[in-house]
Parts: structure tokens; sequence; C-alpha cells
């Protein structure tokens, strides 16, 4: 390993989730969406400039000081294997004529072209003052993207690697065995065979926006039962081993063939399900049903290929990514496996978690140590106290600074008050964890209620996350185990249901954040001020924005956010917003 100091930029972009991340040797500097910054949730078809220039910031330096840049598609390969690969597909699985498939297929392979990548970065970081010379960016694997942002931080030292997404490149599923600085492939599942798409289809079936509403789909899935018959429509498109998880999608049912009610089924998916519910429908029994048993098969298949993988490797420590691996549902249930003895899954798994793969993989061909665990995902940007009073005086608000502004809000929170929150660094990833979040007392059976209907402006049945001191997570749960990132989902314990009710999902989980003092003290000291007031130090934590809108990054959004929605009192660091 050298000693030398060095940067490290991983990028991922024109997907969902563009992101930027900066090492700096082993260590993440900096890291985050380009939706924070656009303000467009999930921000597709862009490429990360302001969360690059972000990062820059961060580190204080210019783009000549990074030392290596990657981005997450091979963009070199692609353009040379996707037309083969299209040409097998074509043979394997005969079509009609499918001109809406012939275009895309186009659009692929020139949104993901080396020099159109390269010249793209080049012109939108130029119009903002940087020049990057474009050869510089090298292009990698993007599930070996996947593999390294979860692995290269989990502080295992050998592990069993599972990413699953919608696709990368022409994968959609790959297991590696990490052992030591070394990530290598063992098995893949190549296109059309995808469990994200699978559940991707689902989602947009159930009237739901794909490749961003997923979490609807797992949420709606308590609520329903498991039907034999479903079960059995289901192996039409998702046929599976239970013992080994090997699976198959078949693409008729999913995009080979005419779609006149969908983009992501077609006619024959509809003559099996029936007609696909629209956004603006009710939700039904059948639904209902669907969701449990499309959730189901896909923990079923993920369990198998768990088993497989570590059978495989004989490492024990398992490591998950990509946008399948958000499902917090199917996490808690590998975790709690018999061959499992701990596991890592990175909290930003989606596409946003690429850009970190992407540093960490440049850092490691440059012959860096990189095996700095992950203490907390506070990698985004913090504002000072002068820009925090000059965001409000703005604003025109009235405000007050406090002295004693967590002992303040916890007596808030224990009187039933909503209270939005914004404190130093901001999170990466999906979820709040206790630096842009609305927080509220799951005391209260009405509260999820609540905050659905006059804050986040979302469906009435969709759950809430409680936020816990990792000290007291054995109190309120029975199995599991500490859960950082709210990405495992877990069995409240039954005596607590009727006590913390509006955190607990219709079937007794919950999906906590254990926080640690070391990780965030000011969110450690709140969750412990209001257990001393309420004799329960839980906190119904969620992300701090309404539905369709990215999390807040600034004051600024904060404030917008506090103005549009049912929230009492706005905590800007120590200042103090109340609405009368």
């Amino acid at each position: 390993m050298r000693g030398a100091m060095g940067y490290f930029l991983g990028l991922f972009g024109y997907g969902p989730n563009p992101s930027a991340a900066l090492m700096r040797d082993g260590s993440i500097v900096a890291f985050a969406e380009e939706e924070r910054f656009n303000r467009i949730k999930t921000a597709p078809s862009s490429l990360p400039v302001s969360a690059l220039l972000y990062c820059l910031r961060e580190a204080g330096i210019g783009i000549e000081d990074v030392e290596g840049i990657g981005f997450g598609w091979e963009c070199d390969r692609y353009v040379e294997a996707m037309p083969a690969f299209y040409e097998q597909f074509r043979r394997q699985y005969p079509q009609p004529d499918n001109e809406y498939n012939l275009l895309q297929e186009v659009y692929l392979l020139n949104l993901y072209h080396p020099a159109r990548i390269r010249a793209d970065l080049r012109q939108a970081l130029a119009l903002r003052g940087v020049y990057l010379e474009p050869e510089r960016v090298r292009f990698l694997p993007h599930h070996l993207c996947h593999a390294a942002s979860s692995y290269y931080c989990s502080g295992f030292t050998e592990a069993s690697i599972l990413t699953l997404d919608g696709s990368g490149e022409e994968y959609s599923t790959v297991m590696w065995h990490g052992a030591g600085e070394r990530i290598k492939e063992l098995r893949s599942f190549r296109l059309p065979h995808s469990l994200g798409g699978y559940y991707a289809t689902f989602t947009e079936f159930l009237g739901f926006k794909a490749n961003q509403d997923e979490g609807k789909l797992m949420g709606l899935a308590p609520y329903g039962q498991y039907s034999a018959a479903i079960q059995a429509k289901l192996d039409h498109i998702l046929p599976y081993d239970p013992s080994t998880g090997e699976f198959e999608v078949n693409p008729y049912m999913r995009y080979l063939g005419h779609r006149a009610w969908g983009r992501r089924f077609t006619d024959r998916f509809v003559e099996l399900f029936g007609r696909p519910r629209l956004g603006h429908q009710p939700i039904e029994t059948h639904h209902r049903d669907l969701a449990f048993n499309v959730q189901w098969r896909l923990e079923q298949i993920a369990q198998g290929l768990v088993r497989t993988l570590i059978g495989m490797t004989g490492a024990r420590s398992l490591c998950l990514a990509g946008g399948v691996a958000m499902n917090c549902c199917m996490n808690g249930k590998l975790s709690l496996m018999e061959e499992v003895r701990e596991i890592f899954v990175q909290p930003a798994s989606s596409d946003n978690g690429i850009a970190l793969g992407a540093a960490y993989l440049m850092a490691r061909q440059a012959g860096v140590s990189i095996f700095e665990p992950l203490r907390h995902a506070y990698w985004g940007p913090a504002f000072s106290d002068g820009e925090v009073e000059a965001a409000i005086r703005e604003s025109k608000l009235p405000y007050r600074r406090s002295a004693i502004v967590v002992e303040e809000v916890a007596r808030d929170l224990a009187e039933g008050k909503i209270v939005g929150w914004l404190q130093g660094r901001m999170e990466v990833g999906a979820r709040a964890l206790g630096n842009r979040s609305i927080l509220a007392s799951p005391l209260f059976p009405d509260m999820r209620d609540r905050l659905n209907r006059e804050v986040k402006h979302r469906e009435s049945w969709r759950p809430f996350c409680p936020s816990l001191p990792t000290d007291d997570y054995r109190t309120y749960f029975d199995h599991g185990v500490d859960s950082d990132y709210m990405i495992l989902a877990y069995s409240v314990r039954p005596e607590f249901h009727a006590r913390i009710p509006s955190v607990v999902h219709v079937d007794g989980t919950a999906r906590p954040q254990t926080v640690h003092p070391e990780q965030n003290p000011k969110f450690y000291a709140l969750l412990k001020a209001f257990g001393r007031l309420t004799g329960h130090p839980v906190l119904i934590n969620t992300s701090f924005n309404v539905q369709g809108e990215p999390i807040v990054c600034t004051p600024a959004d904060a404030l917008r956010c506090f103005g549009g929605t049912g929230l009492d009192v706005l905590v800007l660091n120590d200042f103090v917003l109340t609405k009368p």
C-alpha cells in the first residue's frame, strides 16, 4: 500500500439517482445525490454536476487535484458487447416487430457511449467554470461498483456479496466473494432475468411509479395474504427453485409483445393478472394480496440465492447492494437466516451508491488501503449558524435561538407537536437519519395518520419508522442486529405494539434506526431526553420532505417545506421557528 495521500472521485449519472463521492485515500470526504441540489426527485437523465462540485468544495480542492475519476457504468465495453447481446436475445426469444424495443436499444447505446459521457461531463462542468480533461474519466462495471460500495466499507475481511438491481450493463444479479482486498465474481444473471425488473413491473401494475415507488409495494404487502392461486400465476412470470434461488423472468410477460396498458407489462400479462390499477383508484383486497405475494416470492428467491452463495464461499458475513437491497423486509429476513452470521447493507444501496463504489475502485487500483468501516452516512453539506440565520431572515419568519434546544424540542414532541429538524451534514441515501428529519412522538395512535395527511401528503396506509438509542434496542425488538441505516425490518416485541403504535406496521414489524452517541450526539441526546419525559426513548423519524420531492438540503429548502406543510416547529441548528 502506498502512503501518499490522493483524492479519488466516483460518479454515476443518466440513470435514476445520479451521485458523486470523493475519497481521500481510504476515507470518505463527501458523498451526495444530485437530486438534493437540483430539487428533482431521483434527478433522472442527469449528470451529477452539482454533487461533484459540492464534493470538491467540501475538500477544498479543484478537479485537477483528483488523482482518479471513475464512472459506474462500463461504457467502453457496453457499446461493443450490447449489440451482440441484443442479437443473441432476439434469437433466444423470437418476437414480433417491436419498434419500441429497438428504439430503446439504440437510445441506451447512444446514452452510454463513452465519447458522449465524457463530452457531456466536460461541457456541463465547463458551464460551471470547471475544466475536465475528458480522457481522465475511467469506466467501471456497474455491479462491481455495487459490490465495492458495500464490501469495502463493511468492516469485514471476508464476505459473501450479493448485488441485485434492475440492470447494470447486461447483468441484473451477481454473486461475489470478497476476500482481503479482492472481489471475485462467482455467478451472474443476465437480462431479461431481473429481480429489480420483476418488482418494478408490479410496482407500475399496482398504480405506483416504477424505479421510485417500490417502497410503496413493500409497505402495502403486509396488508395482504398468501395466495396459492396468485403464486401459480407468478410462476408464469418468475419461476424459481426455492432451494437454490435460481430464477428466470419471462420477457413475454414484461416487454416482448404489445403493451396497451403500461410500459413494463404486456397484454399477455394483463390477461393473466387483470387490469392494472390506476393511481387514483382505491386499493382493494386483490391489490393487497398481489403485493404480499410479489414480496413473498422475492424473499424466497433472495434466501435461496444467499444460501447458494454462502455454500460457494463459506463466508457467513453477508454484504448486500443494488436497488433491490433497499427492500428492508427482505433484508431483515436474510439477516435472520441461520447461514448468516452478520450482515452489512450499504445505506445508499440503489444507484446513488454506485459513485461510492466507483471511488473505492479507483482508490483500490491506485494501491490505496480502503478498509475503513463506514461509521455513519452524514456526508452531505452542513450550514453554519450565520448561513442559517441569513436564510431565516430572508424568509421574514419570526425565530429565536435556544440554548437548550434538545430539552425544548423533547417537550414539544411529548406534547404531540411535529418537528422539522435540520442539523449538521446531510445524510446520503433514501432514509432520514436524524439530520434532515421530520420527528414526532410514536405514542399517539393517530400520529401516523396526522403525518401522512397533514405533513407528508401521502397514502394513509404507509408506515413510519422509529429511531431509538442503540442501548435501548433490545428493549423493543426481540431479534435482529443494530440497524444504523434504517434498512432492516424486524418484529417489535408484542408488549410495545400499543405503547408505540405509530411506528408498528400492521404485521408487527418496524424498520428501526439505532443511534449511537458517537455517530450523532445531538440526535442521541434528543432521544434520551424524550425518553426521560415519556418513558420511551423512541421517535418517529421520517424524511424531511413531502411526497414527490427530494429530502431537504439547505435551510431555505427546510423553510419552504415548513411553510407548506402541517409542521408545528422547525429547528435549524439551534434556531427555533414555531407556528402560532
